[in-house]
């Protein structure tokens, strides 16, 4: 929009000189300067057209350009937002791959060294349960050799007792023959009425001497059988604590792992583990038990344990205290879920 401005001023003008004369009069020159100065004012008008049709068609088009440019920033800012959105969920995905990559490889080995553990444990157990059937046919045939010796020892003590019993007895045996010889020598000879005489006394003190011998030896033979008890009792005892009766019904145990799998193509393994010192039971029977139990939530007790058994076995894995090996660990525990396990 086009306009004029006006102005209107006094100006002021300063000046100042000097003029020089010169002449003549009568004949005689002269000569001479006279000084002049003064002011001079002088009423000034200006009137100034501004044409702004240029300018605000200028104005116009750069206003244009600036929506234009608005409208470009906008668009920038927004295809900008979407680019780093997008960038940072490849960023995200990427990380979360990669981590869960690292755990899985981390985990893989943990399996796989464990697995390698595993064997050489079970082929151990293999190696300590044919240890353990070899220690109890030993142990049967000791049974039955000691059992078969100390028959041979108690009929041999029943012969040793026999003839003690017969030593013990034997004046008495003696007197008796002897009595038995000589009744009839006696009643038929003309010794009788001495004999009666004399066998009454002798008699009497035969007698006597043959109860203290007999007590004495009696007495003996007691203490030997006592002896003998007290160590049979003994060796009973040993007998009973080192071997087992087999007559006695009992219910025995046997562990079975059974392990369901998935794989990367969504497929579903059912493995069944066993002793091999055992006979072997039907592995389909035994997974159909199994899934026909009521599986439930493990139990508060039983979480405890397992959690402070899960960690400790964590922290003896990665004892390290670098910042990777505290990420790792404190992930592995995060993803322990209770709620996932059951038992029954």
């Amino acid at each position: 929009m086009s306009y004029r401005q006006s102005f209107h001023k006094q100006i002021a003008v300063h000046y100042s000189g000097r003029v020089s004369y010169s002449g003549s009069v009568d004949g005689k020159p002269y000569s001479g300067s006279v000084p002049y100065s003064g002011t001079a004012y002088e009423d000034v008008q200006v009137n100034i057209d501004v044409e702004t049709t240029p300018f605000d068609n200028s104005v116009a088009n750069c206003n244009n350009s600036v929506n234009v440019l608005t409208g470009a920033v906008v668009a920038t800012e927004t295809a900008q937002i979407v680019s780093i959105d997008s960038n940072a969920k490849k960023v995200g995905s990427t990380i979360v791959e990669g981590f869960f990559k690292t755990i899985r490889s981390e985990i893989s080995q943990q399996i796989a060294e464990l697995s390698s553990r595993l064997d050489s444990h079970l082929a151990h157990l293999h190696s300590m349960a044919k240890r353990c059937v070899e220690k109890q046919t030993q142990m049967q045939g000791d049974y039955q050799r000691i059992s078969s010796r100390y028959l041979k020892i108690f009929e041999d003590l029943d012969n040793e007792l026999s003839n003690r019993i017969y030593e013990l007895d034997k004046p008495a045996f003696v007197f008796k023959n002897q009595s038995d010889k000589h009744a009839g020598r006696t009643l038929t000879g003309d010794l009788a009425s001495t004999v009666a005489v004399f066998g009454a006394e002798s008699g009497d003190l035969q007698v006597r001497l043959s109860a203290s011998i007999a007590k004495k030896s009696a007495f003996d033979t007691i203490g030997k059988a006592n002896t003998f008890l007290v160590k049979q009792k003994r060796l009973n005892d040993t007998i009973n604590q080192t071997v087992l009766n087999e007559s006695v019904a009992a219910v025995q145990y046997s562990p079975v792992c059974f392990i369901e799998t998935q794989n990367e193509k969504s497929q579903i393994d059912k493995n069944l583990y066993q002793a091999d010192f055992l006979p072997k039971m039907q592995a389909n029977e035994m997974i159909s038990d199994f899934q026909a139990k009521t599986w439930g939530n493990v139990s508060k007790d039983n979480a405890e344990k397992i959690g402070r058994y899960f960690n400790a076995e964590v922290s003896n894995r990665y004892s390290t205290g670098d910042t990777h090996t505290n990420r790792v660990r404190e992930n592995i525990v995060k993803m322990l879920n209770f709620s996932s396990i059951k038992s029954v």
